[in-house]
């Protein structure tokens, strides 16, 4: 006779708008994450990892957003997809506390 119980835990998900906006259109989802990006950026200390990283993130997006996202090209368009599988969890840290004013 086995007397283990098994554990079931659910693991830790932080949904992000990469995730919860699957299926609308490029454009918005770009601007969705850039917008939780930007967020997210405030309440961190400059110089952090995480912010130097966001920072990043956000300054490669500026070389696709100059063009018209509504219709971007092919090239274009699959760089943006990238971008957005790239930083899908970029800022999602647990126990992130507000740290600059």
């Amino acid at each position: 006779m086995n007397t283990q119980k098994a554990i079931k835990t659910k693991p830790i998900h932080n949904e992000n708008s990469v995730e919860g906006m699957r299926g609308s259109p490029l454009a918005e989802r770009v601007l969705a994450r850039q917008a939780e990006l930007v967020a997210v950026m405030d309440t961190l200390e400059e110089g952090t990892p995480e912010y130097m990283a966001i920072d990043t993130a956000l300054a490669t997006l500026a070389q696709f957003t100059g063009g018209d996202l509504d219709n971007p090209s092919d090239v274009v368009g699959h760089d943006l997809n990238d971008w957005l599988e790239r930083n899908k969890y970029l800022g999602l840290s647990v126990g992130r506390s507000k740290v600059r004013s």
